[in-house]
């Protein structure tokens, strides 16, 4: 079998301008090395789908211009406080947001693994989103006649990227056991990851099921080692947010012109 170990540049280059780009992670195990690069590539008219309560992962692409569109179910830095990018974009009208509740965006994305149109949830009839999301439909239950339920349509992301903590030399990766990596890696058309560490299968065989996600080669397109791949986000067992990096990263966001000079910045230009 070829390799899946690949290079971030390689990665890139397969999400072009437009893509339906999915990530996971929040202020842990976002693929911040890979969202970088992705900036540093110039991509635009991104259509972002935010798996789980994202937060400076969505937040600095939104940032850097690199986002059309969003579909989240939340965004912000948990307890560093505001996405202010995200807010600032929002409240500008410089990005489209469709918004969901945490379930629905589960459900939402399981239907994309499972190669269905849409899905039911429960608790949404009576509620607002049934007013902001205009895709969300209420059916009648065809096996109770007296119930109604809603559906919601399918997410299936054109790439998805994630942040693991191993991969070894045939593709396979272990992650995050609470951030549906796998999930999306399926309901995805390609799929990323960035590991930490490049072991021998014997080794990640021996770890899969200690806590952690199995994510197979075969849901990956490629693997990228990039020990702190999460920087400034926390990778447990390896290393924590870096609070100060988090601070002035606050700071630059206050304003498109300050922000504008942090990005450039990150990349010495």
């Amino acid at each position: 079998m070829p390799s899946k170990i690949i290079s971030i540049q390689e990665a890139v280059a397969q999400i072009p301008d437009g893509t339906k780009l999915a990530i996971s992670g929040n202020m842990e195990m976002s693929p911040m090395v890979l969202i970088r690069e992705i900036i540093r590539a110039k991509r635009r008219e991104l259509y972002l789908v935010c798996t789980g309560a994202a937060a400076v992962n969505a937040d600095l692409l939104i940032g850097a211009g690199v986002v059309s569109t969003v579909e989240f179910s939340q965004i912000s830095l948990g307890e560093y406080g505001f996405g202010l990018n995200f807010r600032r974009k929002f409240e500008q009208g410089a990005i489209v947001g469709l918004e969901h509740a945490c379930p629905t965006l589960t459900a939402a994305i399981g239907a994309g693994a499972s190669g269905i149109p849409f899905t039911p949830v429960r608790g949404l009839l009576g509620t607002d989103y049934m007013q902001i999301r205009p895709d969300f439909h209420e059916i009648k239950n065809p096996y109770n006649a007296e119930e109604r339920i809603a559906i919601v349509p399918a997410i299936r992301p054109d790439v998805a990227i994630f942040h693991g903590y191993k991969a070894d030399t045939l593709g396979n990766v272990i992650a995050h056991p609470a951030q549906n990596n796998r999930l999306l890696a399926q309901a995805s058309v390609k799929s990323f990851a960035t590991v930490e560490e490049i072991v021998s299968p014997e080794e990640l065989l021996s770890e899969a099921n200690h806590g952690v996600a199995f994510i197979p080669s075969l849901f990956l397109s490629g693997v990228i080692h990039a020990p702190g791949g999460a920087v400034p986000t926390a990778c447990p067992g390896y290393y924590e947010v870096d609070d100060d990096e988090i601070s002035i990263y606050i700071e630059a966001s206050r304003s498109d012109a300050s922000f504008e000079e942090y990005v450039k910045s990150l990349f010495n230009t």
